[in-house]
């Protein structure tokens, strides 16, 4: 059972198996989630062998309490994320969404022994626009260009990130997003997060949706291609794969292929 710690100030729920056995794995969640998110996949991991550290980043769970929540930059999340890392050694990064990017940038840093992009944001120079995720998302548009808080509304969010949780269950999924960041926002959308793939080193993975409307499956393909990496496309799952039926598939895939790298990733300062 994964536990709440708090380490320099961010909190990270947490756990560890009786014999590690596995290199450690770090998870980034995305936009407007928390390390809540990936609550199947640590305690699936940990059973692995596989100590495992999800992060808040700041101004959610306690983290950095004091936050300017609105005005923290996609910098700050990457240094966040890299400060859970140090906890760690240096650990497989597992990042969802905008945690994907952060991974991106973590792996660029050589603060990750191997990357694991679930999802992810774009870098600069692969574009992620759609009509439909424009249109549900100018609405926020002030909020973004003032640097303030963003606060979700049910009825953008379903359909685009909750399309493929049980209809059931969208309301109690969606009551679990928090605000996050204008400036983040902006960043990520103006494309200013630069990431130089010749710094990429490290073994990376790539996991896109069929059906997600919010990171399109063309888009993941162009990140996969710009490192290289090998792309697995979940047939029949959308934007938030970790909580949707059949998480345990996409599970076990991550998993043979970090078990694939086992012989480089054992030791900290493999997979360089």
């Amino acid at each position: 059972m994964a536990e709440l710690r708090a380490i320099d100030g961010l909190t990270m729920l947490a756990a560890e198996p009786a014999s590690p056995s596995k290199p450690p794995l770090l998870f980034v969640h995305g936009y407007l989630a928390t390390a809540r998110v990936f609550d199947h996949f640590i305690e699936y991991f940990c059973q692995r062998g596989h100590a495992c550290v999800a992060v808040n980043l700041r101004g959610r769970d306690g983290s950095l309490g004091g936050t300017d929540l609105g005005r923290a930059s996609m910098d700050d999340f990457v240094d966040d994320a890299a400060r859970a890392a140090r906890t760690l050694g240096r650990p497989v990064v597992v990042g969802h969404s905008m945690g994907g990017l952060i991974a991106q940038k973590l792996a660029e840093r050589g603060d990750a022994r191997a990357a694991v992009l679930m999802s992810p944001a774009p870098p600069r120079g692969i574009t992620v626009f759609t009509f439909e995720l424009l249109r549900r998302q100018w609405r926020y548009l002030l909020d973004i260009l003032r640097s303030r808080p963003v606060v979700a509304r049910a009825e953008d969010f379903i359909p685009l990130v909750l399309n493929h949780i049980p209809r059931e269950k969208q309301r109690d999924v969606f009551a679990q997003f928090v605000p996050d960041s204008g400036r983040a926002a902006r960043d990520m959308l103006t494309g200013s997060v630069r990431v130089d793939e010749r710094r990429v080193t490290c073994p990376v993975f790539t996991v896109a949706s069929e059906d997600d409307h919010f990171i399109p499956l063309a888009t993941v393909q162009r990140i996969a291609k710009k490192y290289g990496s090998p792309l697995y496309v979940a047939a029949g799952h959308g934007h938030l794969v970790m909580q949707e039926p059949g998480w345990e598939k996409i599970a076990g895939v991550l998993g043979l292929w970090i078990d694939d790298q086992s012989t480089s990733l054992l030791s900290p300062g493999g997979a360089t």
